[in-house]
């Protein structure tokens, strides 16, 4: 019994210090921070699938690299672009577009009638060189040619010879004969074999001269101007970055500018794979300009690609789409950004908590339920979400209460 009283203000105390443990989380779980707890409410609920994009024409005339700069004989791969117009400013036909440097184009050239001069010099050269040999091919047939009819005569003169002189001058004969073939057709074959030489040469002036002439008009292109009236909007090179000043235009990338119609213009927009299925043709849309940051643009999606591409700077893949805008008295012009909501569905009474106070990851979500005196971890069922909120179809009810931020452990 004396032990007992002994141990007796331990007892209490520890009792005490349960008591006031216990309070106090209750008391912090009754006090927390009304800004991190939201309601479960049941609402209109819109499902929407959000992809950026910008406005495009469907309908335009490309300003491109001079056609002539496709041919692969000038040796032209790109060109510096080394003025450009101002993008969205209106041109008439015929008005400056950009400027490329002429530098390669004019090194080119240099080489070229550097050519044209060799193969000129080579040209009569090799006219000269024919013209020598071949005098001294028919020199030789002629000689041969003599020495023939001398032969002829040795032989008419032999038959009052001896058997062996007479033998002799008909050798004489018969060797005098193919002498002379042999220098026929020895000039024959000298003959073909300047003209294949002349022939080659001219080809050569001939190809190196029609390289120069385009060359020089090709020089005479590298003042762009418009093909038609219209407003200007840049082309687009590597990754989709647009045309400026000191980029290279070639024949794996012509396009300088475009005019565009702009009758025509839609928001092209890029979803994300995991989106994808849930778009359709003829779908609603919901647009923002970034032009017109208090205006809400309706629309409808017209077009859906089939095959999709990387989105630059994720792992992910991404469909095109395009959306047409309802008439509107705003100026919408190419080249501006826009924010699309795509409406998936639209539910009348929907149970929604918001974005913030669901957690976890693509197979388990869960919220932090708050009761009177405690915080209960509740695994919850997921359909359909859009900027702010998700819907919830297991785990909560009207009412219930869910923090928006995870609790200490």
């Amino acid at each position: 019994m004396k032990k007992f009283i002994q141990n007796k203000p331990l007892l209490y105390g520890s009792i005490i210090i349960v008591v006031i443990a216990l309070s106090w989380l209750i008391f912090a779980h009754d006090n927390i921070d009304n800004n991190v707890i939201a309601k479960v409410e049941r609402t209109n609920f819109i499902q929407e699938v959000i992809a950026e994009g910008e406005i495009v024409a469907q309908e335009y005339e490309t300003i491109n690299i001079p056609d002539i700069m496709k041919n692969n004989e000038l040796e032209i791969w790109y060109l510096k672009i080394t003025d450009l117009v101002s993008e969205g400013k209106k041109v008439k036909k015929g008005d400056f577009i950009a400027k490329l440097d002429p530098t390669d184009v004019e090194s080119r050239l240099k080489t070229v009638s550097d050519n044209i001069e060799e193969f000129s010099n080579n040209l009569q050269t090799a006219k000269l060189d024919s013209a020598i040999e071949l005098s001294q091919k028919r020199d030789a047939i002629i000689n041969a040619k003599d020495n023939l009819e001398e032969s002829k005569i040795t032989v008419e003169q032999s038959q009052y010879e001896s058997k062996a002189t007479q033998r002799q001058a008909q050798i004489s004969l018969k060797k005098a004969n193919l002498d002379l073939k042999t220098a026929e057709r020895n000039y024959s074959k000298e003959i073909q074999k300047h003209k294949s030489k002349v022939v080659r040469l001219e080809k050569r002036l001939e190809h190196e001269t029609n390289i120069k002439n385009q060359l020089e008009e090709l020089k005479s292109k590298l003042y762009v101007t418009s093909p038609s009236e219209g407003m200007v909007v840049y082309g687009k090179g590597w990754r989709g970055r647009k045309i400026k000043v000191d980029d290279e235009v070639g024949r794996w990338q012509p396009v300088i500018a475009t005019i565009p119609n702009l009758n025509t213009l839609e928001s092209q927009a890029v979803v994300k794979e995991i989106d994808i299925s849930k778009v359709q043709l003829n779908q609603e849309v919901n647009l923002t300009i970034d032009a017109f940051p208090k205006e809400v643009f309706k629309g409808k999606i017209t077009k859906i690609a089939n095959i999709g591409q990387a989105i630059s700077g994720t792992r992910m893949n991404g469909f095109t789409i395009l959306i047409n805008i309802e008439n509107t008295n705003k100026k919408i012009l190419p080249g501006m950004t826009t924010y699309n909501k795509i409406i998936v569905s639209d539910t009348d009474s929907a149970l929604v908590v918001p974005r913030e106070a669901v957690f976890g990851n693509d197979s388990i979500k869960y919220v932090y339920k708050k009761n009177l005196n405690n915080i209960k971890k509740v695994n919850v069922i997921i359909s359909g979400e859009n900027e702010t909120h998700m819907r919830v179809i297991d785990g909560l009810k009207e009412g219930d209460k869910v923090l928006l931020e995870e609790p200490e452990v």
